[in-house]
């Protein structure tokens, strides 16, 4: 005897209750949320209640099941039903309300050729449902299925490519790709099914209740076919989402209040994490980019991109060095040190393998093979605990990952279903299968989400309000051009530009002329020589005159700063080379960036690197009026001594002199005027946690000039991209020859040739001088100058090879992160000198207890210390730093308590490891230090090659 459970009564509000019979697990057309049913189904059935004045009591089972039921007359009605002969003679049937087609699925990267008839699939792999209608159709062709047991099923079974193609109704499988986020898959045409190729959706009543047969019709017929169709699209498209506009963002007084007070915020960005997060010709470009950009769009929050590496950008957050992290998942243990949003996207993880014998149903089936994860990657330990046998590789990089696995250095690679297909077609790695879904308890995929670091929650909520507000369409939108077909952009790159009627219009009317004002002095990215506009800017507005047929004229101005005061006048109408802020946004609109330069700061030659800003003090620091990072950086450091000069080359000479003790600029123009002004006693101290993000600026009273210059941007190809990148990155200073004063220098040679004997005789000891001065300058360029220890630079070049010398010579490799507890409070307390002396004598006393010639100390950063030296026992390294935190211990001065935390990692390496593994493991050490009340040594397990130092 069959069962059906009562899932839900629409509300009774006095008409008479209808029992009517749905499929449970029919998605999108009948389901059940909880209790409550939903689908387009239901969307209609319940339109059809309202226009009957009948109440619907739904009862939820399957076909088989409801259709029992619906004939013995436990049920008044039954949806979904087909027309049939033998059917007709005992059900009346409604008009049909949706004909519910049968088509053909392919991934769009390996896309399939257009298919007209059954034997078209004979060469294919058909994945169908088990026991289908229309599976005799390819059975009596001689076409073998691949059956799985649902629908969503085939459909996973698709986009893992265990098929190429996928046989089922078109909204359902549309549906299903949406939902599970394979917006990579799409509907390749209607199946040669006939007379198989679709079914008709009716209600059914039995012919004793012709009546209520009456009431179902006309209820049916004053539904409008628009709003079934809106209906469909809904559930077609937005997985039954309204489509409309939102409203304007609902935030409380308090939450506007503060955004208005938060100022720029740096947003992190993986410059390896596509299709998600990416960098391409000098751009971050990705899924997660174009969410954050619709994220600025809806709140009014200024964003610096900073693009790096997983194991660079976590250390800025945790730092404070960046706000945000764009590509983070949810874990218990981030949450110390970040706040998270909800998720903007789920990906499935997945096994990537070129072995057509594997079959992936657990980590286990695994334990033969040679598998690579990301390094840091969220479900790391758990796979180590399972698969911990030597052969377990991380890596840092996705790119190098799946090059191992195409050149068989690896067997397996456990990634992202959507990054993993991208670097496979972007490298061309052939023969590549997936050979199961990365499962765990706990591990199901991952989660995309904000993390925002703790000091700013308040954002959370609001970032979270924005994610909400952002309707279907929008997210379909964005998710389709980066994971849907491989050209995601609309227009075609490198090609002649069409503009639409409107724009037409707007550029006739002007004749085709665009004002444009420039920095007269920023050369190599712009400039005006003779009175014509020149450098790279200008390269790239030839090229936009060519591609779209337009003229730009030049408004001359003397200065950025008068620059800007022409745009807010309105005397012109771009500037081609821009960096948004919230001031310039008030008069100017911007497309997006195409060019990103480091932002840097220039010191003299003597001066030490820096890690961050705050390290400058109440130094005077350098930068031109009217540049955009003045704007941004005041805000995030309003301690900042910020100084503003003319231009460039004012700034430059000001630093020489000493009026200034540090200058921000770009890279590119550092490199230019350091050059043509011979300026070799200046150097890059430091880098600034934000790049120079160029766009077009565009007059915000015209948008129709900014959709012109957007198209034009767009168009850019990724080689044309890489043209700009190089072209800043290889320019050289031309040198010029004064002809007309050729006899003055002829003369003066006359005398300089005389003068070459005097010279020759102090040649020998003016070169052993200037040996002597570069090694100082050498040595100073790598020396902490406060503590004597080495500095970034010198951790950067001497760590990495530290590590290979250990790998080579297979032996122990120590890494310890030291760091002084409680250090703001002796500052605070006792004053920054005195804070000053710790760290000098906490140097002291670690160069009295490592010695040795493999030892090296670096001052990492602030309190923060890096010992790093190979071993052959590994308790004689942890004898060494439990001395040494006793001696700083016991050695404060005055009453001044200074204890450490140390975490420490070693092991012997093999090619298995990296030298960031240790360190990284190094800092979780340090943590857990910390964690247990400081002033202790944690040693990090996790290496278990750690033991294999010891003596014998």
């Amino acid at each position: 005897m069959t069962t059906l459970t009562a899932q839900a009564t629409e509300p009774d509000n006095g008409n008479r209750v209808v029992t009517i019979g749905v499929v449970a697990d029919n998605e999108p057309y009948t389901f059940f949320e909880g209790r409550n049913p939903a689908g387009f189904s239901i969307d209609v059935l319940r339109e059809v209640a309202r226009n009957s004045n009948l109440t619907f009591d739904f009862r939820a089972g399957s076909w088989p099941d409801i259709y029992a039921a619906f004939l013995r007359g436990d049920l008044d009605t039954i949806d979904g039903i087909s027309w049939r002969p033998d059917r007709a003679e005992n059900i009346l049937f409604t008009e049909p309300y949706h004909f519910r087609e049968i088509y053909l699925m392919h991934d769009s990267a390996r896309a399939l050729p257009v298919i007209r008839e059954l034997n078209d699939l004979a060469s294919l792999r058909v994945g169908v449902v088990e026991d289908i209608f229309y599976n005799s159709v390819f059975q009596d062709a001689g076409i073998p299925l691949t059956t799985y047991d649902s629908l969503p099923s085939l459909v996973r079974a698709l986009a893992f490519g265990w098929v190429d193609v996928a046989v089922g109704p078109r909204l359902t499988l549309e549906y299903l790709a949406n939902q599970a986020g394979f917006r990579f898959l799409k509907v390749l045409g209607p199946a040669p099914l006939d007379p198989f190729s679709g079914e008709d959706f009716r209600i059914g009543v039995r012919k004793d209740n012709l009546q209520l047969f009456q009431q179902l019709q006309s209820g049916l017929n004053a539904v409008p076919s628009d709003l079934r169709q809106n209906l469909l699209q809904r559930w077609q498209e937005f997985g039954g989402e309204t489509a409309s506009a939102p409203t304007e963002l609902p935030l409380s007084a308090q939450q506007k209040q503060y955004l208005a007070s938060l100022g720029p915020i740096r947003v992190g960005f993986m410059n390896d994490y596509a299709p998600f997060s990416f960098t391409d010709g000098g751009r971050a470009l990705g899924l997660s980019v174009d969410i954050m950009n619709r994220l600025v769009d809806i709140t009014g929050l200024q964003v610096i991109p900073v693009r790096g590496q997983w194991d660079e950008l976590i250390p800025m957050l945790k730092n404070g060095d960046i706000d945000v992290m764009a590509n983070m998942s949810f874990r218990p243990d981030r949450e110390s040190y970040a706040r998270f949003t909800d998720p903007y996207h789920r990906i499935p993880n997945v096994i990537f393998t070129r072995d057509d014998s594997l079959d992936y149903q657990s980590l286990e089936d695994l334990s033969n093979y040679r598998v690579a994860l990301g390094a840091g990657i969220y479900y790391e330990d758990a796979v180590r605990q399972v698969l911990d046998n030597g052969s377990l590789l991380s890596f840092g990089i996705q790119q190098p990952m799946f090059q191992a696995l195409a050149q068989g250095d690896v067997d397996v690679v456990i990634g992202a279903l959507h990054s993993g297909n991208y670097w496979i077609r972007q490298l061309g790695i052939s023969g590549t299968r997936i050979a199961g879904e990365f499962e765990l308890e706990g591990f199901t995929g991952e989660d995309l989400r904000f993390g925002v670091r703790p000091s700013l929650s308040p954002l959370t909520d609001i970032l979270n309000q924005a994610l909400e507000s952002i309707t279907p369409t929008e997210h379909r939108v964005i998710e389709t051009r980066w994971l849907g077909a491989t050209d995601h952009r609309a227009i075609i790159q490198g090609e002649q530009v069409r503009w639409n009627e409107t724009e037409s219009l707007w550029l006739d009317q002007r004749n085709r002329e665009i004002r444009m004002c420039v920095d007269p002095d920023w050369m190599p990215l712009e400039g005006v020589r003779d009175g014509k506009h020149t450098g790279l800017a200008a390269d790239l507005l030839n090229l936009f005159s060519q591609r779209g047929d337009l003229n730009f004229r030049l408004v001359p101005t003397d200065d950025w700063p008068q620059t800007l005061v022409a745009a807010r006048e309105r005397r012109c109408d771009i500037f081609p080379m821009a960096m948004q802020t919230p001031e310039r946004r008030t008069y100017m609109d911007f497309t997006s960036p195409y060019l990103e330069v480091p932002n840097v700061v220039i010191g003299r030659i003597e001066a030490p690197f820096i890690q961050r800003l705050t390290e400058l003090g109440d130094q005077p620091v350098g930068i031109v009026e009217g540049y955009a990072f003045a704007e941004l950086l005041l805000k995030r450091n309003p301690s900042l001594q910020l100084v503003t000069v003319e231009s460039e080359e004012d700034g430059l000479r000001l630093l020489q002199n000493g009026s200034l003790a540090g200058y921000i600029t770009t890279l590119a123009t550092a490199s230019y005027y350091m050059q043509s002004l011979g300026l070799a006693d200046l150097k890059v101290i430091g880098r600034v946690p934000a790049d120079w993000s160029l766009a077009i600026a565009t007059r915000n009273d015209e948008p129709t000039l900014h959709s012109i210059m957007q198209k034009l941007v767009s168009s850019l190809s990724a080689e044309e991209h890489a043209e700009l990148e190089s072209t800043w990155r290889n320019l050289r200073i031309e040198e010029r020859v004064d002809y007309t004063r050729f006899w003055q220098i002829l003369a003066l040679g006359l005398v300089v040739t005389a003068l070459l004997v005097y010279w020759n005789r102090k040649l020998g000891r003016l070169n052993r001088e200037l040996a002597e001065a570069n090694k100082a300058l050498s040595r100073l360029s790598i020396t902490d100058s406060l503590t004597g220890l080495g500095n970034r630079t010198y951790f950067d070049r001497e760590f990495p090879s530290s590590f290979q010398w250990c790998l080579r010579h297979k032996t122990g490799f120590a890494v310890a992160m030291v760091d002084a507890d409680h250090f703001k409070k002796i500052n605070d307390n006792w004053g920054h000198e005195a804070g000053d002396r710790c760290l000098e004598a906490l140097a002291d006393t670690m160069r009295e207890h490592f010695r040795r010639d493999t030892d090296r100390l670096v001052r990492f950063g602030g309190e923060e210390f890096v010992i790093f030296t190979s071993y052959e026992d590994a308790a004689d390294i942890q004898d060494r730093l439990t001395h040494f935190r006793e001696a700083v211990a016991t050695g404060q001065k005055r009453d001044i308590e200074l204890t450490v935390s140390i975490g420490l990692a070693l092991g012997v390496p093999s090619p298995d490891h990296t030298a960031g593994e240790y360190l990284r493991l190094a800092d979780q050490a340090l943590y857990e230090a910390k964690r247990k009340g400081r002033n202790r040594l944690e040693v990090s397990s996790a290496i278990p090659q750690a033991e294999a130092g010891g003596s014998d």
